[in-house]
């Protein structure tokens, strides 16, 4: 009797604080095992982050920014002159322009333009041109077009295009 009474007196406390430790002993072993994958994975982790980091700065060094917005206007009359049109205007809206100068970029944003385009030439030459346009990354879909001629052909026909441009497209690799 008295064994029975020194088991459940003095034994079974400390079996049951036994147990506790061992469920505890098994979480912290669970946790470590965690941890030690977790830094298994970490120079893995900061080298796709290093790799990331330096893709996002070599995208954003090949954006247009609005410092160089005259730069894609320069585009503008390289193209025309390689598909024998001329550029007679170019329009963008003096209100977007405002508003893109008060507006700081930032890397999620994009920022747009619509751009007005009054070009001349022959209608092959300005199907050309107008199809390099629309095959420019920064070309974002027309707003508008008017082709203005007469069946002389000696005269040149005016042909009128609104489009978005997207700020901040890629330039072309060269």
């Amino acid at each position: 009797m008295m064994i029975f009474v020194w088991i459940f007196a003095a034994l079974l406390p400390h079996l049951r604080e036994y147990k506790t430790n061992d469920n505890q002993i098994q979480e912290a072993s669970l946790k470590l095992v965690d941890f030690q994958e977790t830094i298994r994975l970490l120079p893995e982790y900061v080298k796709t982050r290093n790799e990331l980091a330096k893709k996002k700065a070599e995208l954003n060094s090949s954006l247009y920014t609005k410092e160089n917005i005259l730069s894609l206007f320069e585009k503008f009359y390289a193209m025309a002159d390689n598909h024998r049109v001329d550029i007679v205007e170019i329009t963008p809206p003096v209100e977007e322009l405002l508003q893109i100068n008060r507006i700081v970029p930032d890397s999620v944003g994009l920022m747009f333009l619509n751009i007005g385009l009054r070009i001349e030439g022959d209608f092959e030459d300005i199907g050309k041109f107008v199809s390099a346009l629309e095959g420019e990354t920064f070309y974002r879909g027309p707003n508008h077009c008017n082709i203005v001629g007469t069946f002389d052909r000696r005269i040149k026909v005016q042909y009128h295009v609104g489009f978005k441009s997207l700020l901040g497209s890629l330039k072309d690799k060269v």
